[in-house]
């Protein structure tokens, strides 16, 4: 099945992710650590608010400096991109890179803060 960059969902992305046996062991590993990585953070909360507080700044100051990039749309469709796509992929890739750790982090520190 080939698909278009600009036609691919992220439920599309993350379906074909988890229509072979790898992928869906690769994300019950990535979840799996997450998990483990949760609990042990919900050990150590107080370190654990500052983490999540300077990555939350990081992130806002590394979107902040994306939108004042001058990514016009001139420049994209030399390169043969359109700003919809380019916004579509890094999505896509945040979904299928981050989402089953983010996930995984969550129940871990639940776990983690139930299980004192």
């Amino acid at each position: 099945m080939v698909w278009s960059v600009s036609e691919i969902s992220v439920t599309e992305l993350i379906s074909a992710a988890l229509s072979t046996p790898t992928g869906s062991i690769v994300v019950l590993i990535q979840f799996i650590l997450g998990v483990l990585l949760g609990y042990i953070v919900a050990k150590i909360l107080k370190y654990l608010i500052a983490m999540v507080a300077i990555l939350i700044l990081g992130s806002i100051l590394s979107i902040w400096s994306i939108s004042n990039l001058n990514l016009s749309q001139e420049t994209l469709s030399k390169i043969g991109v359109s700003l919809n796509t380019l916004k579509n992929i890094a999505l896509s890739f945040a979904t299928i890179l981050v989402g089953p750790i983010a996930v995984g982090f969550i129940v871990g520190v639940l776990i983690g803060l139930l299980k004192k």
